[in-house]
């Protein structure tokens, strides 16, 4: 009797699981349902969440064939992966409230492995639910999602494809290093902001520790000539590099203030890059997708892939390319195990060291789940515009998680544009 119960609630699942998901079945031509593997059972499930802009998107579409071509290269292996393969099923759900549901569903489907494109309010809740028991949840971002449990290890099944916000601490202070290791710095943040307060004293920590002469300023309400007296003291005391936690607005009045006295002074900006400061001319900043978006190589191939599998040119490589990578991630934790089990997908995924992404070769830290390391590329402006200016690379190991890393509410320019980094 109990055989029985069970056959018919992975029964029941499977047909809920046809309402629940948007798998694909008329996503090109000729595919297969992908349910059709898993039921008959040669083919392990992984569900993948929708990016925020959906499925239809050009980001939905790109990250749908680029994991469709890890799974097809599986599928054309002659043994594929000791007789099995991997389908990716693409959830259509629409938010947190049918999280329970569908993890009921999916648990029952035998899903040992969640890949999410969410935006950070949906994984943090979806981690909630997921953490202790699985499946795994991999997260194409995570810089927002504290990966770290309270006794200091990663929940057994949290996962993030990207280092923690305030990794951008840790490659300024590398940035800074590589430009001039004995250049005297100023640290500005803005009292009032604990987000950004936390990032300004890890970077002053991280200078520090690499033996730069770094000074604390702290302060709030910004007026446009509010800075003026005290880049004076500052220049006076002999300080070259400005590092601004502060929101665009007020890093740009710092630069104006160094630009009116014509100094050799650099400013570098915690947040990512911001068109409101393509005025100021010499201004540094670290960005974490920039190398791939400027990867040329790298986009040429993830396009020319896709295309030899499906035959249609994808919109957003960058996205495609960080799909893909996931997509071997996972592919890479059955092929260690064999096994389509919740606990031991996920001591696999912690394992993984050969993770394609464009001309890199990612491997997991057991230690933060998250790449050993990353590369973040330097930025100068010059002329309005952007130019490169370096690489650094930061280790995981080595960047801090916070339970301040949600964003908090920023200010707006006129267009819209979110300044608070």
């Amino acid at each position: 009797m109990n055989e029985r119960l069970k056959k018919i609630t992975v029964l029941i699942a499977f047909a809920a699981t046809a309402l629940f998901m948007s798998c694909g079945a008329s996503f090109a031509s000729g595919e297969e349902d992908p349910l059709l593997g898993v039921r008959e059972g040669w083919a392990w499930p992984v569900v993948v969440v929708q990016p925020p802009e959906g499925w239809d998107s050009s980001s939905g579409a790109s990250i749908k064939y680029a994991m469709r071509t890890a799974e097809r290269e599986v599928s054309l292996e002659r043994k594929a992966i000791r007789g099995r393969e991997v389908t990716f099923m693409f959830s259509d759900i629409s938010g947190v409230s049918e999280l329970p549901a569908r993890l009921s569903t999916w648990r029952a489907m035998g899903v040992a492995a969640v890949v999410t494109f969410a935006d950070p309010p949906f994984n943090a809740e979806l981690s909630k639910l997921c953490r202790e028991n699985g499946p795994s949840v991999l997260m194409s971002g995570g810089e927002e999602t504290a990966i770290y449990s309270p006794n200091g290890r990663p929940y057994p099944y949290l996962f993030a494809f990207d280092l923690p916000y305030y990794a951008r601490a840790n490659a300024i202070a590398e940035a800074v290093s590589a430009a001039n290791p004995d250049a005297k710095t100023a640290v500005f943040t803005d009292i009032l902001s604990a987000k950004l307060a936390y990032g300004a004293e890890l970077s002053s920590r991280f200078l520090k520790t690499r033996g730069i002469d770094t000074l604390d300023i702290s302060t709030t309400a910004y007026r446009q000539d509010q800075f003026a007296p005290q880049i004076r003291e500052l220049e006076a005391a002999g300080v070259q590099f400005y590092i601004c936690w502060l929101d665009a607005m007020a890093t740009l009045s710092i630069w104006q203030s160094l630009d009116r006295r014509n100094t050799d002074g650099t400013v570098c900006y915690s947040g990512p890059p911001r068109q409101i400061l393509t005025d100021a001319e010499g201004m540094l900043v670290v960005d974490k997708d920039i190398l791939l978006e400027r990867n040329d190589e790298g986009r040429r191939v993830i396009i020319n892939k896709i295309r030899d599998s499906f035959n249609v040119i994808v919109d957003d490589p960058v996205i495609s390319a960080k799909a893909y990578s996931l997509a071997k991630w996972v592919i890479g934790a059955y092929r260690r195990t064999g096994s389509g089990e919740s606990s031991p997908i996920a001591g696999a995924l912690e394992r993984i060291d050969d993770i394609p992404l464009m001309d890199e070769t990612l491997s997991i830290d057991k230690n933060t789940h998250r790449p050993k390391s990353r590369r973040f590329g330097v930025l100068r402006v010059a002329g309005r515009a952007y130019e490169s200016y370096g690489i650094v690379e930061v280790f995981s190991a080595e960047a801090e998680e916070s339970e301040l890393t949600y964003p908090e509410k920023g200010d707006t320019t006129t267009g819209g544009e979110v300044i608070d980094p």
